[in-house]
């Protein structure tokens, strides 16, 4: 069978879930004696899924190097792998609802989060969410990139996620405003800026500034020195955002974060509002628009939603 080949169509219909187990498995663990442990098959029926799978789909989906070395995937592997994947997840998503209806108010919710949203958000709005749905188990997967947990949600591995809206693409993905995260200005407590009441992009410009080099807060944080419109001093730069606060308490730089990613309890730290604001930072929600939901999701969301309400009330009061 050459690459470019394809299966019969009429095979098609013979694919079973246990060749795209094998073929995940395979994948995961680079040889197939690992990948019959795991799944708790003998080699030889590993071996002959795989044989299978390549017999419908017309072409090889691993390159067998022989020896120790792993077997890895063709460029027809990787694409079928992709779709195994989808197919995994919605299999075991299947799998939770139909639990989910047998047991009632039960079952697994999968939810996709960033940390800042795990430091400010999740906590409290668990604690919320349990009292009420006690028989649902919530799995949490975090990413600092909210364009991985798009995706995720797109291929089924989660079910709902928190994320950054606008200007970005989220189809197919309904996505609920949950909240306007402001920028504000991180000084080191003992910098004579640390006394200011409000400061201007303008104004800080000129200072040595730490950035994020997280894709969505960078591009919002970067639009903020444009408009006014100044170039920042960089001097370092982090993904990690209790890193970024913590070498801003050692005196080493300042740096504009979304509120969100602060800790606001930090007494090495003096968090300044920027005035005038510039554009925030626009927090949502997201689920699939197509798929069939978990019992829990909505009144997951609507708990969030709640929570963030709450959470925005408190910042204007204290802004006021």
């Amino acid at each position: 069978m050459s690459a470019t080949d394809s299966g019969p169509p009429a095979l098609w219909p013979s694919l079973e879930v246990r060749h795209l187990l094998a073929l995940a498995a395979v994948t995961e663990t680079g040889t197939f004696s690992r990948a019959a442990e795991e799944l708790g098959y003998t080699q030889s029926a590993v071996s002959q899924q795989i044989g299978a799978l390549e017999r419908i789909v017309g072409t090889p989906v691993f390159e067998r190097p022989g020896g120790p070395r792993p077997v890895r995937l063709t460029p027809a592997g990787e694409i079928l792998l992709t779709h195994a994947r989808a197919v995994l997840a919605r299999v075991s998503s299947a799998s939770a609802d139909m639990r989910a209806l047998a047991d009632g108010e039960r079952g697994e919710l999968r939810v996709g989060t960033m940390p800042s949203v795990g430091a400010k958000v999740l906590p409290q709005l668990l604690a919320t969410f349990r009292a009420d749905w006690p028989g649902i188990q919530v799995v949490l997967r975090e990413s600092r990139e909210f364009t991985d947990l798009i995706h995720a949600v797109e291929s089924g591995d989660i079910d709902v996620t928190f994320t950054d809206i606008g200007p970005y693409e989220t189809q197919p993905l309904t996505v609920r405003h949950l909240l306007d995260d402001p920028l504000v200005f991180l000084a080191p407590a003992n910098a004579p800026e640390a006394t200011l009441q409000v400061v201007s992009i303008a104004d800080i410009a000129h200072l040595p500034m730490i950035g994020t080099s997280n894709v969505a807060c960078r591009k919002i944080i970067d639009e903020a020195f444009r408009r006014a419109p100044v170039s920042p001093t960089y001097v370092f730069r982090s993904d990690d955002h209790p890193t970024i606060q913590g070498l801003i308490g050692s005196g080493l730089a300042y740096a504009v974060l979304p509120l969100l990613a602060v800790d606001e309890d930090d007494t090495r730290v003096s968090v300044i509002p920027v005035r005038p604001p510039p554009p925030p930072r626009r927090l949502g929600i997201g689920w699939h628009a197509e798929r069939r939901q978990p019992i829990a999701l909505m009144p997951f969301v609507e708990a969030a939603s709640d929570l963030c309400d709450a959470l925005a009330e408190r910042w204007a009061a204290r802004a006021a």
